[in-house]
């Protein structure tokens, strides 16, 4: 199919926080509507709704088919505010954690400078988390294509989500996985706060795409 085959109109690139949204359909609207929630309506998710987002997430692509991921998934509100009261006592911890020190997480002074607030929630309340786990070292990326398909196909049923990063560390720890019956060689790619949107959320600014070659 060529461009002028298709019925979807493309946007055009908008840099601007108060752009409007671009005039695309389907997975288009998604790409440029979606949005990181952080604040959720105090009302569950359903099971179904949540093995909806799995079964998208695991229809991402990956090296050779390989799939190489695993999902936990928490509900549980006094698991979800133990977890979240954990993580957080990693994030501040003097000196910090082996875990947080060598997570990666950019400018960390600054995050933990935010955890440290009176109103900080690692989850931001959201009443459900699916943890994605890797299943090999290098099968990272390819959790992260199955994040973004998670993302997207909750955007499209009304929920909201918001990637955690800051909790990397957590769902790394010994314990943690143990608990969660998660093997102790598989890392953590990414956890996800999922839940209903408490209010819209307004769109952000993106810089200009840097192309450094098109040859």
């Amino acid at each position: 199919m060529t461009t002028a085959d298709t019925d979807a109109t493309f946007p055009q690139p908008r840099h601007s926080p108060g752009a409007s949204v671009p005039n695309a359909t389907g997975d288009m609207k998604a790409i440029y509507q979606r949005r990181a929630v952080r604040a959720y309506e105090d009302r569950p998710v359903s099971r179904g709704d949540v093995e909806l987002l799995v079964d998208a997430a695991i229809h991402a692509p990956s090296a050779v088919n390989c799939q190489p991921w695993a999902f936990a998934v928490v509900q549980e509100r006094g698991v979800l505010a133990r977890y979240a009261a954990d993580g957080r006592k990693l994030l501040l911890s003097e000196p910090p954690a082996i875990e947080v020190a060598e997570s990666g997480l950019p400018d960390m002074d600054r995050l933990r400078q935010m955890a440290s607030g009176p109103d900080f929630e690692l989850f931001h309340g959201a009443p459900a988390l699916i943890v994605i786990y890797a299943t090999s070292i290098d099968g990272v990326p390819d959790c992260f294509l199955a994040a973004e398909n998670l993302m997207l196909a909750a955007w499209t049923i009304g929920l909201g989500t918001c990637p955690i990063g800051l909790a990397r560390p957590l769902f790394n720890r010994a314990e943690v996985k143990e608990e969660l019956n998660v093997s102790r060689e598989w890392p953590c790619a990414l956890p996800i706060a999922v839940g209903w949107p408490d209010g819209e959320v307004p769109p952000t600014s993106r810089r200009p795409a840097l192309i450094v070659a098109w040859k």
